[in-house]
């Protein structure tokens, strides 16, 4: 577990070194898929920094509310806890869209292009977004003892002195694997918003599995866990963008 690594006189944060490495890959990775639909760069790269800055507020605003009695009880490490790690994707994952699609509304722009061309990106960023998780510990898994078990030293805040499931590592070699289908997935369809569609299907119900792999405290709703519950949410979503969404779109594009 390295949550810091020390740079000569600095302590710089593990976590936010994989987000900006993530975040560089996936800008990088957003000047290809652009090509697909013949966006410029310009407003690829604008439209990302859009989804950034909405999905680091709803990642940080989820992590609130889902650990509000936490943070009550010890407003003491509240800062620490957000300032080091402090995020729940599915609040970055819905923030991100409402900042993307704040973005193609404003300049009249066809979001579901963009989140196309967006989806394998954002996978790729996430990827490099879990290995961040597992240097800093969290979203650890359950005891495990298995091949390729997890153990973290004593002080850590997972717990130490046994096996722990390496959940953070299996989403990231998924969600690599998941870049290069997406990619593939998007030069190959003629319909717009079947990517994000794939995307939201194939994320969510691998986060829904996952889920039960998962030993961190994270918030239920009744039998699932907070994002358990999601996951249902973000499923039925990209059935939406696959069989109704593009429909829509264009049926408004005919009567304009």
């Amino acid at each position: 577990m390295y949550p810091i690594i020390h740079f000569f006189n600095y302590s710089i944060p593990t976590f936010g070194i994989l987000f900006l490495l993530g975040t560089g890959a996936a800008f990088l990775l957003a000047l290809i898929t652009a090509r697909k639909y013949h966006l410029t760069t310009m407003d690829a790269m604008f439209f990302g920094l859009f989804g950034i800055i909405g999905g680091i507020s709803g990642a940080k605003l989820l992590y609130l509310i889902v650990d509000f009695p936490n943070l009550i009880a010890s407003p003491e490490t509240a800062l620490l806890r957000l300032a080091s790690g402090g995020a729940i994707f599915y609040g970055g994952l819905i923030g991100g869209i409402l900042g993307g699609y704040l973005y193609t509304h404003v300049y009249h722009l066809n979001a579901i292009e963009f989140f196309d061309i967006a989806v394998p990106c954002l996978a790729l960023a996430q990827a490099f977004g879990r290995i961040g998780c597992f240097f800093n510990g969290c979203c650890y898994g359950i005891p495990y003892n298995g091949p390729g078990a997890v153990h973290y030293p004593v002080g850590a805040y997972p717990p130490s002195g046994i096996g722990l499931f390496p959940a953070q590592l299996s989403e990231s070699a998924f969600l690599f694997v998941l870049t290069l289908i997406l990619v593939t997935v998007l030069w190959r369809s003629k319909t717009p918003g079947f990517t994000t569609g794939f995307y939201l299907i194939a994320a969510g119900l691998f986060r829904f599995i996952n889920e039960f792999f998962r030993a961190d405290p994270r918030g239920a709703l009744g039998l699932l866990s907070t994002s358990q519950f999601i996951s249902l949410l973000i499923i039925t979503l990209g059935v939406l963008f696959i069989l109704k969404i593009p429909q829509m779109v264009s049926q408004k594009h005919l009567k304009d």
